[in-house]
């Protein structure tokens, strides 16, 4: 076998171990039904410690939220997200690591941070409602 070629295997086979790796995590249904909104860019890492998801039909409100949550996790290097083009209705996030962990432990690590955030927002919010101190101003 030639380097190419030789390349080529190694490359074909990192492929299909991502492809399965996201394949667990696309399959997963959450409390809001199947997660299908995810992919990840070709030209990850072999190591899977450095990957670019994206997201479908997702802006800034989740792209600044979870890239902050993830940048708080002490093994994540970097992540930042970007919108590619405004008519494009989807968000990239790039994440790299330390080799004790991986990109995709990061995203969804981020993601359950955020998710639990959210619900201690959403408590606290409905027991302030629930005390109905609050005024109607028309």
């Amino acid at each position: 076998m030639s380097g190419n070629e030789d390349a080529m295997s190694t490359s074909t086979h990192h492929d299909e171990i991502v492809d399965e790796e996201m394949a667990e995590v696309s399959d997963t249904e959450s409390e809001f039904g199947p997660i299908d909104k995810l992919d990840i860019v070709p030209g990850a890492n072999t190591d899977k410690t450095a990957m670019t998801f994206s997201f479908k039909e997702e802006d800034h409100t989740l792209g600044n939220s979870l890239r902050h949550m993830i940048n708080k996790n002490p093994e994540v290097d970097f992540c930042g997200y970007s919108i590619p083009h405004p008519s494009e209705a989807k968000m990239h996030m790039r994440i790299q690591t330390t080799n004790k962990t991986t990109a995709i432990e990061a995203l969804t690590t981020g993601l359950d941070s955020l998710n639990e955030l959210c619900k201690v927002v959403l408590e606290a919010y409905e027991a302030d409602l629930a005390k109905g101190d609050y005024s109607v101003e028309n």
